[in-house]
């Protein structure tokens, strides 16, 4: 799957994962962005789907990776729309087909 980002939507994402290296190293899991399309949910006006893995976390580092991630869009033309949840969460999640997207997704970051 091929996503078809915006200049702004690419620069929001690189800084995004940017300050999610440097903000938070060592406890995000994975990335994937997907393409509205791709899902079953209308989120009308967002420009850009994204879920955030955490190799475990608190609901306060949840809600801090969410809020940095909107924080950063605040000056750009990219809209997103981010889902946070812990490794333990996405599994079940996967488990009971309960994803945000119909196809594969599209892994944009992994850490080393």
């Amino acid at each position: 799957m091929t996503l078809n980002l915006s200049a702004d939507e690419q620069a929001w994402l690189e800084e995004y994962s940017q300050a999610l290296r440097q903000n938070y190293p060592g406890e995000v899991d994975g990335l994937v962005v997907f393409d509205a399309q791709d899902s079953d949910l209308f989120i009308p006006d967002y420009t850009v789907n994204v879920v955030v893995i955490l190799k475990e976390g608190s609901r306060q580092t949840v809600k801090e990776v969410d809020a940095l991630g909107y924080d950063l869009s605040a000056l750009s033309d990219a809209i997103p729309f981010i889902w946070v949840y812990t490794k333990t969460e996405w599994q079940q999640r996967q488990r009971k087909s309960l994803l945000p997207y119909k196809g594969d997704g599209v892994a944009v970051w992994q850490p080393r």
